[in-house]
């Protein structure tokens, strides 16, 4: 059975950034993030990837959207606007997902962590933004989160899977390691760890080469469900080949840890460690002295319940900056790296509702990095655009273009639909598609193709040819740069006997 397809018409809402500066100087250089972006998607998205999934050039969206068991995709038009998204099943609760080139085929594809059904499931690109049918793969109980990499060095990418029973409420709580045989298929899952850890349950992992020897290493968060636990810790477990991990570190870092990073802040080569502290409303930061040995935790405040964590450099001075979504506030919080291990705040940036997951792209190709985030309680993402971003808005003249007649005497036949542009930005027009009966035909030249600034526009002349008494219907799509296409209008005429 294929997958099913479902459409989920988004509608966009432009709207400007709220934007809480933090006491003191702030030292960015191109930190303008507007407008905000909001754009449907399925129930309760708790998972975010971006990634080329129609191979157009330009970057789109996948979440996964545990209320309605599905994954929903907006295609990207490569000036910060997108499509709207469809969806499709991929089974019960998906909670995470990530992308890279499985098969090794040139073309991404999907892997899923379904925390519903105790396992991953992996669905291969076609190149056109869809996918084949979810292969799943049993991974551990309650899976919520997985990392890609290549974990034994045969140049492919495996996933090591997060099972935290659903958040800590359905033990036995484990992580596992499904090794790639480079065609996008997975071995069974091998070492998985579910000891007894005090009630402790991983949380979020990071795949890199701590120690230099060209296989990435393992960095797992462990905490409790239970408010303000004082013992959430950090492990480090180092990589010995054939996808095998043993005990290297283990760090208290302080209450309820969930996401976490690695990358060099302090420009001494070495990765440093970066972890988000739930209900401390923090960053966590540690910085490597050498292999493994870390110094002790400084912390860093941000919005309210961090749950993601991304860096970058945002205001193009060299440095990565921190970036963290915050779930209670509803916001991502901004931290500029100085290069030396310190960090100067920046504000915090509204979001949608409840947000789960980030990422950082260059959405709109103007060089700058812009975030998106899924936000659970608005079943929407957001995307921030950086710097002085202008967007194209599109204005119809109808919806729905009817045409009545009489068979001896018929009516107007003709009809011009305008289209303009209302936005800032410069609107394409790339295509008009004519559905359904063949008693209507448009002038699609007279549109299809054309670019108009700001306050320009074109007309479409819809006709009405058929003298067959009845009535006939029709669909018009029109493809374009702005948020949230194609556009649908209804076409109807009666023709009276």
């Amino acid at each position: 059975m294929s997958v099913f397809v479902r459409h989920v018409f988004s509608q966009w809402m432009v709207c400007c950034v709220v934007v809480c500066v933090a006491a003191g100087p702030v030292l960015a250089q191109n930190l303008v993030f507007t407008p905000v972006l909001s754009a449907s998607v399925g129930a309760h998205p708790e998972g975010l990837t971006v990634g080329d999934f129609n191979e157009d050039g330009h970057l789109d969206i996948a979440t996964a959207n545990s209320e309605s068991d599905d994954v929903s995709v907006l295609l990207g038009n490569g000036n910060g606007t997108f499509r709207s998204g469809y969806s499709f099943g991929v089974g019960q609760s998906p909670m995470f997902l990530s992308t890279g080139d499985l098969d090794r085929d040139g073309t991404l594809d999907l892997a899923v962590a379904e925390t519903g059904a105790d396992r991953v499931v992996i669905l291969l690109g076609k190149g056109n933004g869809f996918f084949h049918e979810p292969v799943p793969y049993p991974s551990g109980k309650g899976p919520t989160f997985l990392a890609l990499g290549d974990v034994d060095g045969d140049e492919d990418q495996d996933m090591v899977v997060i099972n935290s029973g659903r958040f800590g409420h359905y033990p036995p709580f484990s992580w596992s390691v499904l090794l790639n045989n480079g065609k996008g298929a997975f071995a069974s899952a091998q070492h998985v760890e579910d000891q007894d850890r005090n009630g402790l349950f991983p949380t979020g992992a990071s795949l890199a080469d701590l120690d230099d020897d060209g296989l990435p290493d393992l960095t797992l968060t462990w905490s409790q469900p239970s408010w303000r636990t004082p013992n959430g810790y950090v492990s480090v477990l180092r990589n010995q080949g054939h996808g095998m991990f043993s005990a290297w570190r283990t760090i208290q870092a302080g209450f309820t840890l969930s996401a976490v990073t690695q990358t060099d802040v302090d420009a001494d080569g070495d990765l440093d460690l970066m972890v988000t502290s739930l209900f401390a409303d923090s960053i966590k930061l540690l910085l490597q002295l050498d292999p493994g040995r870390y110094t002790k935790p400084a912390n860093m405040e941000v919005g309210f319940s961090p749950v993601a964590l991304r860096y970058q450099d945002l205001d193009g001075d060299g440095y990565r900056d921190l970036i963290s979504t915050n779930r209670a506030s509803n916001s991502t919080s901004i931290l500029l790296g100085r290069g030396d291990g310190s960090f100067q705040p920046a504000g915090h940036y509204a979001v949608g509702a409840v947000p789960t997951a980030m990422g950082i792209e260059d959405f709109d190709n103007d060089g700058l990095p812009d975030i998106v985030t899924a936000n659970s309680g608005s079943d929407d993402v957001a995307i921030l655009l950086s710097g002085k971003a202008v967007i194209p808005s599109i204005n119809l003249s109808a919806e729905a273009v009817r045409f009545s007649s009489d068979e001896d005497a018929p009516a107007r036949r003709t009809h011009q639909l305008t289209v303009s542009n209302v936005g800032l930005g410069s609107l394409s027009i790339a295509d008009i598609v004519l559905e359904g009966s063949q008693a209507f035909s448009i002038d699609r030249e007279s549109c299809a193709g054309a670019t108009l600034t700001t306050g320009k526009f074109c007309a479409l002349p819809i006709h009405f040819k058929s003298r067959t008494p009845g009535r006939h219907q029709a669909l018009l799509r029109i493809f374009d740069n702005a948020p949230g296409g194609p556009r649908i209008v209804t076409l109807s005429g009666t023709v009276k006997g």
